[in-house]
């Protein structure tokens, strides 16, 4: 076999049952055709966990992957996918980080790890290049991400060490905690940190030094030094640049599509203040990076407020903003950067996080919960002191916040009021209101992970076209917009970084890097294969067409006010016309004739 350029051509198998540690071959040609990161979890996710398996149960797994342009010179090289079943959404379920740990892991040797079973005591998994350990965690379990972070720091004496871990929520199991790398880098969505939670496994350490061959070093070279000046002159990579993501709040509030107060409306004045230039005019201090990229996106923030004394963090970004922010009914920064501070710490989910919160407080302004129920907090749209104490209660699942730890659909259920909670799948959607940009709801429904925007963003798009308020041709701009996030997803590169790095450059750099030449043809074939397996695994877990739903005040309560007002989102249409292009039946399962095209 030839040799696999762009890659390490190993992987971890770490079983915390045993107490294990195995080093596994990758091969070249199963490389090839999952092309890393999301495929390669979804090649392994269905072929070693059964779909109905308890997601915090032994027989879950956590699988990391790199792509093959991890650690290279390609622009945004820096995104790792974890693949698990969720226990938020009980789906199948990926998650991507950017930040420095993912390329670590490609220079310590390995292009990912499989973690499987369970330690009977609080651990962490130490590599460093070759050697790899099973650590005690007695004295790090119970700390938030911040003092973990330090604390194995100093343990293992090196600062420069890059280290993955869970929070107070991730140990007590909520069941939307995440992963943070580097302190302020999340695997997000779905539910990942309870997994690694349910495993004892505080933490992961990585330490590498060695070297990603690529297959033609100088060709490489020359074509980045070619083609990086389009970052600077690229539009969207220049706003992008100054404003962080935060530079689409002028776009979506004016257009009445922003989430407020549980996205009951999608418009208000006072979402203004989150805007591009507010953040930078009133608590920006300076740029931050993910490794190799051109971009810098996040933004180091600081305030000195007068009910929190002073608060600093790396972000927010903007559907932290969304969904713990104006979702609430938050209106200053203060209170913006205190709960995304204390959620960052707790380590969880800050979109859901937001989704059960606002629940909460339109549950609280209608009178369905009370004062009782709250346990004295005021729960009113606004109350960002309220807020940021919720969140340690859900974290440490005390009083209420034990019952929303178990997610908003669990909640809802519990207070009786089923149709007031926003989700698909049981996971809270993104800022986007899908009746201001109608192809945001099919991307919501179809996602194997529930409401989750990365999926398939056309919102922009959707704007840009001028037809927001159409479903006609949504199905084929969804499915087009899926496949080339799957491809990012997979070569593990940050989706800003295609506004100066589209797809004939991304083909180019692969063949570069791997030294294999994949057509645009082929590498569509490719993904169509992941986004199969992913629907397939969730069709044998007994999900079909009647879990691809969006929630009543999105089909049948029309939009309140802004420039959307009076629109709803016709689900039906768009996702039958979505089946029929994807080969899928009518109940979204994709066809025998659909897999064996696959070769699945």
């Amino acid at each position: 076999m030839s040799k696999l350029y762009g890659a390490a051509g190993k992987m971890l198998r770490i079983n915390l049952t045993e107490g294990t540690i195995e080093k596994e071959d990758l091969s070249k040609d199963l490389y090839m055709k999952y092309i890393g990161g999301r495929g390669l979890g979804a090649y392994f996710l269905t072929k070693e966990v059964e779909p109905d398996c308890d997601p915090l149960g032994t027989m879950n797994k956590l699988m990391f992957f790199n792509g093959p342009f991890s650690g290279t010179m390609a622009p945004g090289n820096n995104k790792i996918n974890v693949t698990f079943k969720s226990p938020l959404t009980n789906t199948y379920s990926y998650s991507l980080a950017g930040g420095h740990w993912g390329p670590e892991l490609k220079f310590a040797g390995y292009d990912g790890m499989i973690i499987e079973g369970k330690s009977e005591k609080p651990v962490y998994i130490w590599i460093d290049d070759d050697k790899v350990e099973i650590k005690t965690a007695e004295t790090i379990w119970g700390n938030d991400i911040h003092t973990t972070d330090k604390k194995i720091k100093d343990e293992l004496g090196d600062s420069n060490i890059h280290v993955a871990a869970i929070g107070l929520a991730g140990e007590n199991l909520v069941k939307f905690a995440c992963i943070t790398n580097d302190v302020y880098r999340e695997f997000g969505r779905g539910g990942c940190g309870a997994v690694m939670g349910s495993k004892n496994l505080k933490a992961i350490a990585v330490r590498g030094s060695k070297d990603v061959e690529v297959a033609d070093p100088k060709g490489l070279m020359e074509y980045m030094d070619n083609s990086y000046p389009n970052f600077k002159k690229h539009p969207k990579a220049q706003v992008r640049r100054k404003h962080g993501t935060n530079e689409l709040v002028e776009h979506i509030n004016p257009a009445g599509f922003m989430c407020t107060d549980n996205f009951s409306k999608g418009y208000a004045d006072t979402n203004k203040e989150f805007e591009g230039d507010s953040l930078l005019a009133k608590v920006y201090v300076s740029d931050a990076a993910c490794y190799g990229c051109p971009i810098a996106c996040s933004k180091n923030c600081s305030i000195v407020s007068t009910k929190y004394g002073k608060v600093m963090l790396e972000g927010p970004e903007f559907e932290t903003v969304g969904l713990l922010g104006t979702n609430c009914g938050l209106t200053n920064w203060e209170d913006v950067l205190k709960v995304s501070a204390v959620c960052d710490a707790l380590g969880m989910d800050s979109m859901t996080s937001g989704g059960c919160i606002s629940l909460a407080m339109e549950c609280f302004e209608k009178g369905i919960l009370t004062l009782e129920d709250t346990g004295g907090l005021e729960l009113r749209f606004g109350n960002g002191e309220a807020e940021a104490q919720l969140l340690e209660m859900i974290a440490k699942r005390e009083g209420i916040g034990a019952v929303l730890a178990e997610g908003p659909v669990y909640a809802a259920e519990k207070w009786g009021v089923p149709d007031l909670v926003m989700h698909s799948k049981g996971m809270t959607p993104a800022v986007y209101d899908p009746r201001g940009a109608k192809g945001m709801g099919l991307t919501y429904a179809i996602s194997p992970k529930g409401a989750h925007h990365m999926v398939a963003p056309v919102f922009g798009l959707e704007m840009a076209a001028g037809n927001r308020f159409e479903e006609k041709g949504k199905a084929e701009l969804v499915k087009n917009v899926q496949f080339n996030f799957c491809i990012l997803d997979s070569v593990g590169m940050c989706s800003t970084n295609q506004t100066g790095f589209p797809r004939p450059d991304q083909l180019a750099a692969f063949k570069l890097i791997t030294g294999q030449e994949m057509t645009e043809q082929e590498i569509l074939l490719n993904v169509e294969r992941i986004i199969n397996m992913e629907r397939m695994f969730n069709v044998k877990n007994g999900f079909s067409r009647k879990d691809d739903t969006l929630p009543k005040r999105f089909t049948e309560e029309t939009m309140s006010c802004g420039e959307s007002k009076g629109q709803v989102v016709d689900l039906d249409t768009m996702l039958s016309d979505y089946y029929s292009i994807m080969g899928w039946d009518e109940d979204g399962i994709p066809t025998p004739e659909k897999l064996k095209e696959l070769e699945l």
